[in-house]
């Protein structure tokens, strides 16, 4: 199997809300139906994120339920995150987790898409423990940012 992309797919009735947040962070909509959204990452088409509504009558019922955010997270890696968080800051983004540094390594910041969902944008860039260090099962300068 050779994976090509992967991505999340949100069922929110929040549809066009949903896509005015993503179209704000960067995303761009490549399929726009009445039921289903598409969106890219202009600069890594391979980052992806699809929005749906729920009960849409062509999708099996597996596919039916809608999004729920208490624990959902979708990561998004970041070259760096300081910058990151004011660009995003300078657009209006509140953040649901302010701008840190955590002991295995990662900067990172936390926003709320409309569902919930928490966008967690990190770069492999802050000072790494020890702790941690040991766990890392490749080297940590191969680590994707």
């Amino acid at each position: 199997m050779k994976i090509t992309s992967a991505f999340p797919i949100i069922v929110t009735e929040k549809l066009t809300e949903s896509s005015s947040f993503y179209e704000k962070l960067g995303f761009v909509a490549v399929f726009a139906g009445d039921w289903y959204i598409q969106l890219v990452w202009p600069d890594c088409m391979e980052v992806q994120i699809g929005l749906m509504q729920p009960d849409h009558p062509t999708q099996p019922p597996l596919f039916q339920g809608r999004t729920m955010g208490e624990g959902s997270i979708f990561g998004i890696s970041v070259d760096n995150a300081k910058s990151a968080a004011e660009e995003l800051r300078a657009k209006g983004f509140e953040f649901a987790l302010e701008l840190r540094d955590e002991p295995w390594g990662q900067r990172h910041f936390t926003l709320l898409d409309p569902n919930g969902v928490r966008i967690d944008i990190a770069s492999q860039e802050a000072e790494m423990s020890d702790e941690y260090a040991k766990d890392f099962l490749m080297p940590v300068e191969s680590i994707p940012a």
